[in-house]
């Protein structure tokens, strides 16, 4: 399996996992920000998902011209978040857009709501994270701010043009796509990351495009989920003949990530259920150090918020 770099644009890194088969992996401080895909299935391309903004998609749409003298004819959306989905409008026109029924649904719920947030808010943000970032000494949180000062910069830059395009083919549960070549298993998880979250599997090469159910060497999002159903997610995928995960942020992963990744939804419900039995609250739970472990992780800010998630589901 060829996993060579090739660095085709500021916002992503090119590696080839298969014939026919890239990954995208967003670089930091670029205005990608997650991770996508493009797969020949054989007379049937698709792409799976396109970035936070349409200057990064404009790139990879670019790199498909280049690679396979053509645009996707099929875009796979993973969920509803803008950086999944706001590079859609950049291939609208040549693809039907696919996702689950329910992130369709979201698109015009959370995703309306996401969208009126970021036209107020952006331009503010990035000047904030720029100040901080001048004014940093810390080494992990400057990397930090220059991956968020990439994403504001990005959105400010692409939201007075931005439109925002709704899948136009859902499925439930499950679909295949089928080609000459190979066959792309798209199946969707409930309330693991999102209400609904999907992965595309290619089972006679061992790929799995996870999206935001796996971060690599990154502290995941929980706020939105259900810790439990995304344990139960994880080991559900686990058990698929898989040699290669694509995560949704982060560089490529193995199984060894999986149960990374279980390990730490483990150890935030442990800390909770540990300070609730102790009759404690959210100032106690906020006043646990970050174990060493995951201190080299990226979005260490994710990590209180999602202590705090945690806390807030139990208690309910």
């Amino acid at each position: 399996m060829d996993k060579s770099s090739n660095q085709v644009s500021k916002h992503f890194s090119i590696q080839q996992l298969a014939d026919g088969v890239y990954a995208a992996i967003h670089t930091e401080g670029g205005a990608a920000i997650c991770n996508a895909g493009l797969i020949e299935l054989g007379g049937l391309l698709v792409g799976f998902d396109t970035f936070l903004t349409p200057q990064a998609a404009e790139d990879l749409k670019q790199f498909s011209l280049n690679t396979f003298g053509r645009a996707p004819q099929i875009v796979v959306n993973s969920h509803y978040h803008n950086d999944h989905v706001w590079g859609d409008q950049v291939f609208a026109k040549e693809a039907q857009i696919i996702s689950s029924l329910g992130t369709r649904r979201l698109f015009d719920t959370e995703g309306k709501a996401e969208l009126e947030w970021y036209t107020v808010h952006s331009a503010q943000q990035l000047e904030n994270m720029q100040e901080r970032l001048q004014s940093c000494q810390d080494e992990g949180e400057r990397i930090e701010l220059i991956g968020m000062c990439g994403y504001y910069a990005g959105l400010v830059e692409a939201l007075p043009n931005l439109t925002v395009h709704k899948p136009s083919i859902t499925f439930e549960r499950s679909l295949t796509l089928h080609g000459e070549k190979r066959c792309a298993e798209l199946i969707t998880f409930e309330n693991a990351h999102t209400a609904s979250d999907t992965v595309l599997f290619l089972p006679s090469d061992g790929i799995l495009f996870m999206s935001d159910l796996l971060f690599v060497q990154s502290h995941p999002y929980l706020s939105e989920g259900n810790p439990d159903a995304l344990l139960a997610a994880l080991r559900q995928l686990s058990k698929l003949d898989v040699d290669c995960y694509v995560p949704g942020h982060g560089s490529l992963g193995s199984k060894k990530d999986i149960e990374r990744l279980n390990e730490y939804v483990i150890f935030c419900q442990h800390a909770v259920t540990e300070v609730i039995d102790a009759g404690g609250g959210l100032d106690a739970l906020m006043e646990i150090d970050l174990p060493d472990e995951y201190q080299p992780w990226q979005m260490r800010q994710m990590f209180r918020g999602n202590l705090k998630s945690t806390y807030e589901r139990m208690k309910r």
